[in-house]
Order: C-alpha cells, then structure tokens, then sequence
C-alpha cells in the first residue's frame, strides 16, 4: 500500500503545480506597448452607436503610460485620457501607413471582385478582352489611388 502512495503523492502533486502555472498564466495581463506608441482601443458602452454595431467606442491616441489598472492616453490638446483596464475590450496598436500595400490591396480587390463578375457576364471572346481591359485599367486607377491615400494598419495587442 505504501508503494502505491507514493506515486499518487507524486502525481497528485505536480498536478497541482502545473494547473497553479496555468492559473497564474490565464490570469496575467497581456503586455502594453511601449510608451509612445499610437493606439486603437475599444471600450465598453451601454448605448450602441449603430443597428448592428457592438456596444463598445474607439478612439485612438498616443499611449502616455500604463499602469496594471489604468492606460494613459494623449487624445488631442494638453490633457490625457484615463481609461481603467478593466473596461477596455479591444487594443491596438498602429503598424504605420504602407503605400505600396495599400496600392496592392485596392488594385487586387478592384481586380478580383470586378474581373470575375464581368469575365462572367461577357458572352464572347471580343467582350471578355474588352472585360480584361476595362478591368486592369480600372484596377491600376485603384492602386494609384491607394498609392496617394495610404490607410493606416493595425495589429492586435488585446
């Protein structure tokens, strides 16, 4: 009997330790960006701003400095934001604006989703050149356009 024990001990032990670790690891707040950086956060509202939108407002500032309970935030003029922790539902943070992917992805949109719906409707091989070509002309205009008119991009911190 006392053989036994004592791998039940054992097991039973580091059980323990391990489900202690991932307690502690599920309960740890995700890391902050640096101070400085441009971000994106939701918070938790009790109104909704649109029909099918979530209950929740973004804005976006400069993150000032953040405690475990408080992010700090510069908005516009002299003054900081508070905004407790607990209320935020999303952060991000700015990965700068890209011209070249920009350009990329509204020429390829523009490119896809048009090319096939009038390669689609063209009935002969005349109309689906002329297709082609309306398209890629009009897909090189988007990308030009995204060239000029970056967007900014973002990537998930919480």
């Amino acid at each position: 009997m006392i053989r036994l024990r004592a791998p039940l001990v054992a097991i039973a032990a580091s059980l323990l330790a391990v489900s202690a670790c991932a307690h502690a690891n599920a309960n740890a707040r995700p890391s902050l960006p640096p101070d400085g950086s441009r971000v994106r956060i939701s918070v938790t509202d009790s109104l909704r701003w649109a029909p099918y939108a979530p209950r929740s407002r973004s804005f976006i500032g400069t993150l000032q400095r953040g405690t475990s309970d408080t992010l700090w935030l510069h908005v516009a003029g002299p003054d900081t934001v508070r905004v407790p922790r607990s209320t935020v539902r999303r952060m991000e943070v700015s990965r700068g604006a890209s011209r070249t992917s920009s350009a990329l992805e509204q020429g390829l949109f523009v490119a896809v989703i048009f090319g096939s719906l009038a390669y689609r409707a063209a009935d002969d091989s005349h109309e689906k050149r002329q297709a082609i070509a309306i398209v890629g002309s009009t897909a090189v205009l988007a990308a030009i356009i995204g060239a000029v008119r970056p967007y900014e991009r973002w990537r998930r911190v919480r």
